[in-house]
């Protein structure tokens, strides 16, 4: 099917199934499902989820574990209830041109770009990238399990 506009790189959005029919007032768990399937969002904050039409804020009024939603209060029978888990939350695509920075990457990577060097040493289990023209004027050291990367 043709797409109008950008298209979307990735996110796989889930309608949950409508679980107001179990609300009577006491209970605050229900289990989230999309065509009687369990749905297991990866957090909280990849769910809006709305009671009555009020959007409900994640941790505040509902928290996930599983294919477990808790409400912090018990819906009413009379409530009516609607809710989306949004994307793949583990999977983010492709990034803009220039947009990643030094803290975005693991803590156990360093940047350096455009630098001149006596000695570099990358310690045990560490991991090292550089970028642009560097020089080294004296020992470059990595060592076991470590990586060193040239960008």
């Amino acid at each position: 099917m043709a797409y109008i506009g950008k298209q979307p790189i990735v996110g796989n959005h889930i309608l949950i199934d409508d679980i107001s029919g179990s609300f009577n007032g006491t209970l605050t768990s229900f289990t989230l499902q999309s065509g009687g399937v369990n749905v297991v969002p990866t957090n909280e904050q990849s769910c809006i989820i709305s009671i009555s039409g009020v959007v409900q804020y994640p941790n505040d009024a509902f928290t996930v574990s599983g294919s477990t939603i808790t409400f912090t209060s018990a819906p009413l029978s009379s409530d009516s209830f609607s809710g989306v888990v949004l994307g793949d939350t583990l999977n983010v695509g492709v990034p803009s041109d220039a947009t990643i920075t030094t803290a975005k990457l693991a803590s156990s990577y360093y940047t350096v770009n455009n630098q001149t060097f006596t000695d570099i040493t990358v310690t045990t289990n560490k991991n090292a990238i550089v970028a642009g023209p560097i020089t080294v004027s004296g020992t470059l050291t990595i060592a076991s399990g470590s990586t060193f990367v040239i960008a």
